[in-house]
């Protein structure tokens, strides 16, 4: 008797612990590499905006160990994943049982069911997968699918595990996925979860659901795949592992050009996937990403032909575009003349007495060039801008494109004001540099930096220029004022003596508050004002000396100071004629010294067609200012070599 209780004891434990021998893992896990957007969202094959990349693995044997990649020459980026053996028995349909309704070890289908066809396939299946896979050919409504009820997973109550499936849907009406059930141990069955769904027709994709075994009384799991409608899905690759952690990595590309990202994955066995960028491309992914709009304007100008009238124009640009390059075709202009608050064109460009045409544009006449070139010169038909009133800006508002679809537009502004800078300094933006009109020849004979990656209607004699600098930082009022070398010296008007002084408030300087010996004696100070600078009076110092104001907050020039001969430093803005109105004209200030600020705001317009010739603001860099200031603050240090 106890032996026969013992038997009927052994032949019922696999029935409820599914209990699974393991074969040696030989094969090497799959990975996938996803991309959302799924597939370009700009013209010509290329992404406009950052790409997220999905990269998954799965191992039906031993579960996935690691997944791998690298994106273009940088090094591989490793994660490691535990927990991910794979429970189901015979996942990818290869074990043959001709006891099984689809002759396949431990899966059945629904029995009976008129509404489907089932057939484990061998012409279509996951390719890494062998060389099986089920096909459910749906003809009637309902759910049709398979399941592993007879070979389910072992688990206890309240597991946190993970399934997975490989689908590929033919022209599904509503829906393929699966669904996961808990088995209790009266043999009920309770569902827990669904998976993902795929409709209509397209390649293998991976569906998957994480999930809690919620169940108190559970004893095991299984799942149930099919389709919804009609419509055919074949199915492959199923994993079950007592994980909720799928095999997966994101990661995101977000900087312009073109890029490859390699991939593989290992497995806990230590099968190696295989992965090479060379032909033929293996487990590698190429893309292209120019988020970037044409910019750095330049060598603009307006030029009158031999006949007409001095205000019919031909205006001319050139345009940049350093990673997809300009596309053709898409270049045109508009402009604005007095008579008319907003951009167009007239229906006779050369008749200010035809129709006004909000908005519209005009084909250039520009020269050809090739789709994708870096830099092109656009030129504008000849326009009539209606009047010979240069103290008014004449706008043209030009558009490019680039090959990804990138539009940008820029205004110049016949005989608009430009400033100069002399002196071989730097010239840094915390942004980009952005002017509305550019002279005939160079802004600058020194280094051009910005944080941006533009720096339109500014040039360079010296064709020196850096973008995506990092930005300037700690060089604001409170850290200059910590960095002091000495205690500053209060004071409630400037001196012409050397030191560093402090001014507690706003100040303004005058002809009462500089001193009349300012202009010709000779000392080094740093004037820290605590509050708003205004100069309403030319300040001028001697070669010898040098003058540095830290300002607190914004500095605001009238519009009759024509010059400003000492070094500024101000948290906020600099206006360089705040007390100037709409269109008035203004004389040409000159700066000589260092100046940094927040913002400029550089409103100066000369009378007539000066512009033309004479910048609105003209700087001169003081490098004395490295030397004579430096010794007022703690830690500063300056190294001078010879170069030949």
């Amino acid at each position: 008797m106890l032996k026969k209780l013992f038997l009927a004891v052994i032949s019922f434990l696999p029935a409820i612990f599914a209990f699974k021998v393991y074969a040696a893992d030989i094969t090497p896990p799959v990975s996938t590499l996803t991309l959302d957007p799924g597939s370009p969202n700009g013209n010509n094959g290329w992404y406009v905006t950052p790409v997220t990349f999905t990269l998954s693995a799965s191992d039906l044997e031993s579960g996935v160990k690691t997944v791998n990649y690298k994106v273009d020459s940088g090094i591989w980026q490793t994660t490691t994943f535990s927990n991910t053996l794979n429970l189901a028995t015979n996942p990818s349909f290869e074990t043959f049982d001709p006891t099984s309704n689809i002759q396949t070890q431990g899966w059945n289908s629904l029995s009976p069911d008129t509404g489907a066809i089932y057939t484990r396939d061998s012409a279509i299946y996951l390719p890494q997968y062998a060389t099986k896979s089920i096909k459910i050919d749906a003809t009637g409504a309902g759910w049709h699918y398979i399941d592993n009820f007879a070979s389910n997973v072992v688990t206890t109550p309240y597991n946190n595990m993970t399934a997975s499936v490989w689908v590929k849907p033919q022209a599904v009406t509503q829906q393929a996925f699966f669904e996961v059930y808990a088995i209790l141990g009266d043999n009920s069955q309770v569902l827990l979860s669904s998976s993902s769904a795929v409709t209509g027709t397209s390649d293998w994709v991976e569906i998957s659901s994480n999930f809690t075994v919620t169940q108190p009384s559970a004893i095991g799991v299984f799942v149930r795949i099919g389709v919804t409608g009609t419509g055919t899905a074949w199915i492959d690759g199923v994993t079950i592992t007592d994980s909720v952690t799928t095999a997966s990595v994101d990661f995101v590309v977000g900087q312009d050009g073109s890029h490859t990202i390699q991939y593989y994955s290992t497995d806990q066995a230590d099968n190696l996937e295989t992965s090479s960028c060379t032909s033929p491309t293996i487990n590698c992914r190429s893309m292209k990403i120019d988020q970037t709009p044409p910019g750095n304007w330049h060598n603009s100008g307006a030029f009158r032909g031999l006949f007409g009238a001095s205000h019919e124009l031909y205006v001319y640009t050139e345009v940049e575009d350093t990673t997809s390059g300009l596309s053709t075709f898409t270049d045109k202009y508009q402009y604005k003349v007095d008579t008319q608050e907003s951009f167009g064109r007239y229906s006779n460009i050369l008749s200010c007495s035809s129709t006004w045409q909000e908005g519209s544009w005009v084909i250039l006449i520009s020269p050809p060039f090739q789709p994708g070139v870096h830099s092109a010169y656009l030129l504008t038909p000849k326009t009539n801008f209606c009047n010979s009133n240069w103290k008014v800006c004449k706008t043209v508002r030009f558009r490019s494109e680039d090959m990804a679809g990138n539009i940008a537009t820029k205004d110049f502004c016949i005989n608009g004001p430009w400033i100069k800078l002399s002196g071989e300094g730097i010239v840094k933006s915390n942004n980009i540099i952005d002017m509305l009109s550019e002279p005939e020849e160079y802004n600058t004979d020194g280094l051009i930096e910005t944080t941006g990656n533009l720096s339109n209607f500014f040039t360079s004699s010296a064709n020196l220029r850096v973008t995506s600098a990092p930005p300037n930082t700690g060089v604001d009022y409170d850290n200059l004022l910590a960095l002091a070398a000495q205690n500053p010296t209060e004071i409630s008007n400037i001196v012409s003596t050397s030191g560093t002084y402090l001014i507690d408030g706003d100040y303004e300087l005058k002809n009462s508050t500089i001193p009349g010996s300012y202009d010709d004696a000779s000392f080094t100070q740093i004037v820290f004002i605590n509050g708003d600078l205004l100069i309403s009076n030319p300040i001028e110092i001697s070669n010898a000396s040098a003058a540095l104001f830290i300002v607190n907050g914004n500095v605001n020039i009238s519009k009759n100071v024509d010059l400003v001969g000492v070094a500024i430093f101000a948290d906020g803005t600099i206006n360089n004629a705040y007390d100037a109105q709409e269109g008035q004209t203004t004389n040409t200030l000159t700066w000589e010294g260092i100046f940094a600020a927040n913002k400029f705001m550089l409103k100066r317009t000369l009378q007539g067609t000066n512009n033309a010739n004479t910048p609105s603001d003209e700087f001169f860099y003081e490098p004395k200012y490295l030397v004579q200031v430096s010794g007022y603050f703690k830690g500063s240090k300056a190294r001078w070599i010879s170069v030949e």
